[in-house]
């Protein structure tokens, strides 16, 4: 996928301005980066080519504007409540603002690494498909080299570009064998790796290419019908932590904070309930957001 499609979902500047405010900030993103090295690997395989330093950079001032933003609504909340006490208020709006800054900052720079799996799932929701398609053109007499060609120039909107720069490379000049290994290095996507290596290894044994691409598009098959069954473990565990969320911790944090409300501790206020309904209502929006990542879809788009 190319660079200037890809978007960070919670990055509130744009990737074009890495090389301007992420230059500017290269001396905080190094000293992020020493936290978490893999960043320049993740950023590599979603077609980010930018110093891995200029994303922190850029990541940092993401967070503090996001840290900000629920901080001045934290103090809001805190100061509607008359019964907190200044002390109490003040180490409410610090603990928001860290907690804050350490989560988002922790998130943008997971993103990347979310996204790199996110197109690899599609890589391999599509090569099913491409490796059928791939397989009735060899078997109907097409040599491989035209099949990648014709799979590259087809509406395969995350393997065509694969096969396309495999296709443009050979055309300038490079082997076939080169660059189906080169497509195993850069892709984002376990089971296109597998695919080059197999199709490597056929050609370099002189095996039979259509039994090769058969054993691949069952291998395929039977990965998707594998997630399908995954998910559907898993599904009875998410439906028991939605209830919780949606039922359950509201109703014993309301339980709890009456009983403290008796010992002059905490007080029941439309803000503190607003905040239980609130935070219940984020907590059943991310769990069907999960449900919604995590679904295999054999079809759809």
């Amino acid at each position: 996928m190319a660079a200037d499609k890809i978007r960070i979902p919670i990055l509130l500047l744009p990737l074009s301005s890495l090389p301007t405010v992420g230059a500017r900030l290269k001396g905080i993103g190094v000293k992020i980066l020493a936290f978490y090295p893999s960043l320049r690997y993740d950023l590599r395989s979603i077609g980010i080519e930018a110093p891995p330093e200029y994303y922190c950079g850029l990541a940092f001032v993401s967070t503090f504007i996001w840290s900000l933003l629920i901080t001045l609504f934290v103090g809001i909340i805190s100061s509607l409540n008359q019964t907190m006490l200044l002390p109490v208020r003040i180490l409410t709006i610090f603990l928001s603002f860290s907690i804050s800054f350490l989560f988002f900052m922790v998130l943008h720079l997971a993103f990347p690494r979310i996204i790199a799996k996110s197109i690899a799932a599609k890589i391999d929701h599509e090569l099913i498909f491409a490796m059928r398609d791939m397989l009735i053109q060899v078997n109907s007499g097409i040599p491989l080299f035209n099949a990648i060609e014709n799979i590259g120039n087809s509406n395969y909107k995350y393997v065509g570009p694969a096969f396309r720069e495999v296709a443009t490379n050979v055309k300038g000049g490079s082997s076939l064998l080169e660059e189906l290994e080169n497509m195993a290095i850069r892709t984002q996507s376990v089971y296109l790796k597998k695919v080059s290596w197999q199709l490597v290894t056929a050609i370099r044994a002189g095996a039979n290419l259509s039994s090769t691409l058969r054993s691949i598009v069952k291998l395929l098959v039977d990965y998707q019908f594998s997630l399908f069954k995954s998910f559907n473990a898993e599904l009875n565990f998410i439906i028991l932590i939605y209830l919780m969320v949606a039922a359950v911790l509201p109703t014993i944090g309301t339980t709890v904070l009456v009983i403290f409300s008796v010992f002059g501790m905490l007080g029941i206020t439309p803000e503190v309930l607003g905040g239980v309904v609130a935070l219940g209502f984020i907590g059943q929006l991310g769990i069907i957001a999960y449900v919604k990542v995590k679904r295999p879809s054999l079809f759809s788009d």
